[in-house]
């Protein structure tokens, strides 16, 4: 009886979540865990914590993908790892349970997903040995993470973190999943929120879109918009002594961890630019029209002013 009542108040759960997504709407915001905030300790932890789910995730995949429940084959404790010829035990210290339940969702779901594409009679290969895992899912609000107070976080196993960005939630905003990922050595968080889906009037203005290489946006109101963000100084002195670099170095995998961040930085300033026009866009016009461009081509053709702009993120 007390079996029933639980899997009956569940249900009940699950309806009255669903029926609150009908009037909400998923958003996903970025954060920042602050670095220059986190201790040593908690450093060698995160990283850690990034290991073993690259060793889980190779587990799984060892063991068949399938074979896997995430309901019950996640308190794995020990697995085994591949040192030169021979596998050596594991100890898994920092990955939690619901952690490892979600990479064995996450790898179910990714396998499915395949299956759907093949059979559409797209050509895909299998699931491999991975070299680093570079995110890891966080189910549960409340569970896995959650917001302490004001700019922190709690991560479980792991502690507190100082965060940037969440004023960019809205306070009536519902926080569900959430992503830690690793990049370039910074850690973030993405955070997915349910907020009220907004009452949008209709217009029935319409626009036209062309995209071009002189022109990066030209509407059909005869308005244009050129603009590029090109390879920095820095950036071409890195891959310069990158190139001198003896490989296998550490020296050479600093310089690759600088190329990184600096491509990063690169590309938030294209995002930023593409995402203000996409932006006034979908918000002064009820209908876009543009042509199906095939950029690829283009990028083999003007490479570098291509590369400048990423008009096909548009």
């Amino acid at each position: 009886m007390p079996n029933l009542e639980k899997n009956s108040k569940i249900r009940e759960k699950r309806k009255q979540t669903l029926l609150r997504r009908k009037s909400q709407e998923a958003k996903t915001f970025e954060l920042k865990l602050d670095k220059s905030k986190i201790s040593k300790t908690k450093l060698a932890i995160l990283n850690r914590l990034f290991l073993e789910a690259k060793w889980f995730t190779n587990y799984i995949i060892a063991n068949g993908i399938f074979n896997f429940k995430p309901h019950a084959d996640y308190k794995v404790k020990t697995v085994p790892v591949k040192v030169g010829d021979a596998f050596q035990e594991r100890e898994i210290q920092v990955l939690s349970s619901q952690m490892k339940q979600a990479l064995i969702k996450r790898l179910q779901d990714n396998v499915r997903g395949l299956a759907e594409l093949k059979k559409k009679g797209v050509k895909v290969g299998k699931i491999k040995f991975v070299k680093a895992v570079h995110s890891i899912p966080l189910m549960q609000y409340g569970v896995t993470y959650w917001v302490k107070k004001d700019n922190i976080i709690h991560i479980q196993g792991i502690g507190n973190f100082k965060v940037s960005g969440l004023d960019q939630i809205p306070e009536n905003a519902e926080l569900s999943s959430a992503n830690l990922v690793e990049r370039n050595g910074d850690y973030y968080l993405y955070v997915t929120c349910f907020v009220p889906k907004e009452d949008k009037h209709e217009n029935e203005k319409a626009i036209g879109i062309d995209l071009g290489v002189k022109n990066q946006i030209t509407f059909s109101n005869g308005v244009k918009i050129q603009y590029s963000v090109p390879m920095s100084k820095r950036l071409r002195r890195l891959y310069h002594f990158f190139s001198r670099a003896k490989p296998g170095s550490k020296n050479r995998e600093k310089l690759l961890l600088k190329i990184k961040r600096e491509f990063d930085k690169q590309n938030n300033k294209k995002r930023d630019i593409i995402n203000k026009v996409v932006h006034f866009v979908t918000t002064n016009y009820s209908h876009v029209v543009f042509q199906d461009d095939d950029i690829r081509s283009w990028q083999k053709l003007f490479g570098e002013k291509i590369y400048e702009t990423s008009i096909g993120g548009i």
